[in-house]
């Protein structure tokens, strides 16, 4: 038996060094075969249009697509038309008319972006499914990046069928709808897009040897005569100038940003309103909260339960918030109960359940109920992202971060003097290469998670807490270590590019998730805020660079008849925090478990608009803000015993659990709230710092961001017209210039008139 054995190890490896001398031997002969795709002259055409370094002509029956770089045109894409009837061209469009189907492509140019790109009306005689399909070319077998659907995003990576696996199918999902096409190779990139977002349609890969192919084709046919309208663009760029890509893309959308039922102030004080049901005693009364309460869990719970502790994967960062909030409401009101409950979660949080001989404490705080449950967060096979028996380099220093936030503002809150108490053991998790290790054990040694790709994921959350720190205790050695980090960090992005964003749990195999851009655009805004070096907000942009397309690469509709359908839900804008073949919100038709960090990206965005003056990005936020504002939906209530106890039955979810139970594969109404949704306090900082309409004068700007459209707006006389987007009263404030101006009431849709 043994001899047999080996006999098989040989022939496996002998059959294994085959396959890898075939892939590279058709990898020499791709990089042979794209020297012919770059040439000194254009080829022959018989029409064109050519605007600085980008050219698309038409050679017999084949559309093609060049790039002038580096002393050659470079063919990026070709597109088969069939037989040519008819084409004409002039400065401005070309013109093709084939058997089944007649192009108009026309120049256009982004003034913002400073991009040339080619629009494409295609008229089908008969639609039927519609296809718009692409050959594209690399400069050789790797691609630099690529991004087709939110399960095929790759950076380095030979795209053709070696060593492409079967079974890897699911995972790739080629079929995704996504309305961005986009991939890069030797820093020039290809891509296409599409502009009708009422079309259900499926964004594929088709791969033929060494030829690959794109197609964005409808999904479900429709019949008769129909134009539809498509992009090309195309250049010299990396991976990043996706995100300008997005933002041309959203200059062309012209869907409508959310409108919610509720409004950013009482959003905020019905999540104070629930905090009192779920308080918890550890010491004292009121010292930490349970993080969710079910109302009815797989039948288990009739008469409504909360937890006698912390749901498995609560961050200790949510009640810290809750006590910002309180203080904050102290020193609206004077009353002392406020302030005393900021400073028995103070107590609860930061003096209790040590790591080992640290004074660090635990980000985790673990009770029986999620032991005995179910198989989700507490059990590994799931995903198991976080571990309550260690320190966690994401929740750990967002809980300093929130610490030293209320430190700065009353350090009497304090038992002790904090910041100087914890400096020793933070600088112990620093790594000599800059990096933070994502776990370590309770020694603050090192820990591996198992089945994650990098063991340094979430490095950059510690950037604003050490910032907080030095500025608290000068101690120049938190200067080094967060200036250490950031070029570490900084090394990652040009390194990994969107991939040193990433979450690296297992449920996301992908490495990217919105926590891990929220704390790197984060990081480097807090970085350029402290040490005014341009390049960390230059740095901070190409990080949102890399999330406009997650914001705006796809439009997945609504199930029909389900709630999204019926208030006619358009997903511009919408940020998914996990990635699927369909973006998590679609797929349990609620909001997103994360959503509560979604409100604080929002927030971020806001920074960033405000420190680089781009529009595009107070927009962004405006519409990733506006989507964890969603509405309690009446209907779906109705019979619910705890009717009145569930405030948004949309947004009130935990869609890793009641995904996993089927509540939501019919649009089931809501079974639990979530006290994750404490970040959704970040509506309440956004309206604080921004206004609920922002007027800048200087750049001519005007935005309605707490439920409110700008109807006109005239420069010249400082006369603004706004109206309320809700069906009830609604009071907010103006700011302009970055200061109050004024209050403005509205009767319910009323337009008001206001000089500025």
């Amino acid at each position: 038996m043994p001899v047999q054995n080996y006999h098989v190890n040989l022939q496996e490896k002998a059959a294994m060094y085959e396959q890898i001398q075939i892939r590279q031997q058709k990898i020499v002969d791709y990089t042979e075969k794209a020297r012919y795709y770059k040439l000194k002259e254009l080829p022959e055409y018989e029409a064109g249009l050519i605007v600085e370094n980008k050219a698309l002509i038409l050679c017999g029956s084949l559309l093609r697509a060049y790039t002038f770089v580096r002393g050659l045109w470079r063919k990026r894409a070709e597109m088969e038309l069939g037989t040519i009837r008819r084409s004409e061209a002039d400065s401005e469009s070309l013109r093709i008319e084939t058997e089944n189907k007649n192009f108009v492509i026309t120049k256009s140019y982004s003034e913002t972006e400073n991009e040339w790109y080619f629009t494409f009306d295609v008229t089908y005689a008969e639609t039927g499914d519609a296809q718009f399909r692409t050959q594209y070319y690399l400069e050789g077998a790797i691609a630099d990046f690529t991004y087709v659907s939110f399960k095929w995003i790759m950076r380095n990576m030979n795209l053709f069928p070696y060593p492409f696996k079967k079974e890897w199918s699911d995972y790739f999902a080629r079929g995704a709808n996504n309305r961005i096409f986009y991939t890069c190779s030797g820093h020039i990139y290809f891509s296409q897009a599409y502009q009708e977002t009422e079309f259900d349609r499926l964004s594929e890969v088709d791969r033929d040897d060494t030829e690959l192919f794109h197609s964005f084709r409808l999904r479900t046919p429709i019949s008769g005569k129909q134009t539809l309208r498509y992009y090309w663009f195309f250049g010299v760029g990396g991976e990043e100038h996706a995100g300008r890509i997005s933002n041309i893309l959203w200059e062309l959308d012209d869907s409508p940003i959310h409108s919610p039922q509720t409004d950013m102030a009482d959003m905020t004080d019905k999540l104070f309103e629930l905090w009192k049901r779920s308080e918890l005693c550890g010491i004292e009364q009121g010292d930490h909260y349970a993080a969710h309460y079910f109302s009815e869990f797989f039948g288990q719970f009739k008469n409504g339960y909360r937890p006698p502790d912390q749901f498995g994967c609560s961050w200790l960062e949510y009640d810290l918030l809750k006590a910002n909030e309180f203080l904050r409401r102290w020193k609206l009101t004077g009353n002392p109960e406020y302030r005393e409950r900021t400073k028995r979660i103070i107590n609860f949080y930061l003096y209790n359940h040590y790591v080992g001989d640290s004074k660090l404490t635990y980000p985790f705080h673990t009770g029986d109920f999620m032991k005995d449950i179910m198989p989700f967060c507490e059990k590994t096979g799931w995903g198991a992202p976080f571990e309550a028996d260690a320190v966690d380099s994401l929740a750990l220093p967002e809980m300093i971060d929130d610490a030293m936030v209320l430190y700065n503002q009353d350090k009497t809150l304090f038992k002790t003097d904090y910041p100087f108490e914890i400096v020793e053991d933070v600088l112990k998790l620093q790594q000599k290469d800059g990096h933070f290790r994502r776990l370590y054990h309770d020694d603050l040694t090192p820990k591996e998670k198992a089945g994650w790709i990098s063991q340094y994921s979430e490095t950059q959350t510690w950037i604003p807490a050490l910032i907080k720190l030095y500025n608290a205790t000068k101690d120049e050695r938190l200067r080094t270590a967060y200036l250490k980090t950031a070029e570490r960090c900084m090394l990652d992005i040009e390194e990994l590019g969107l991939f040193s964003m990433g979450g690296c749990e297992t449920d996301y195999p992908d490495l990217w998730d919105v926590d891990g851009y929220r704390t790197m655009l984060w990081a480097f805004l807090d970085l350029y805020e402290q040490e005014k070096d341009p390049v960390y907000l230059e740095t901070a942009e190409k990080v949102q660079l890399f999330g406009n397309v997650m914001q705006m690469g796809y439009n997945v509709p609504p199930i029909p008849g389900t709630f999204y359908d019926k208030i006619g839900w358009k997903s511009k804008g919408m940020i998914s925090t996990s990635y699927y073949s369909y973006p998590d919100y679609s797929r349990t038709q609620c909001t997103a478990t994360g959503n509560q960090s979604v409100a604080w990206v929002a927030y971020l965005i806001m920074r960033l608009y405000k420190l680089t003056g781009k529009k595009v990005y107070a927009e962004r936020a405006i519409a990733t803000f506006r989507q964890v504002m969603l509405y309690r939906d009446e209907a779906s209530l109705e019979g619910n015993p705890h009717k009145e106890q569930i405030l948004y039955s949309i947004y009130e979810n935990n869609p890793q659990m009641d995904d996993e139970s089927g509540l939501y594969k019919k649009s089931y109404p809501e079974n639990s709230y979530s006290l994750f949704i404490d970040l959704y306090l970040y509506l309440g900082k956004i309206l604080r710092e921004f206004g609920g309409v922002l007027i800048d004068t200087e750049k001519q700007h005007v935005f309605g961001l707490d439920c409110v459209d700008i109807v006109s707006c005239n420069w010249d006389t400082g006369e603004l017209c706004v109206k309320n987007l809700l069906p009830r009263e609604h009071k907010t404030s103006v700011f302009r210039n970055g200061k109050f101006l004024q209050d403005i009431t509205f009767q319910q849709t009323e337009t008001v008139k206001l000089q500025f």
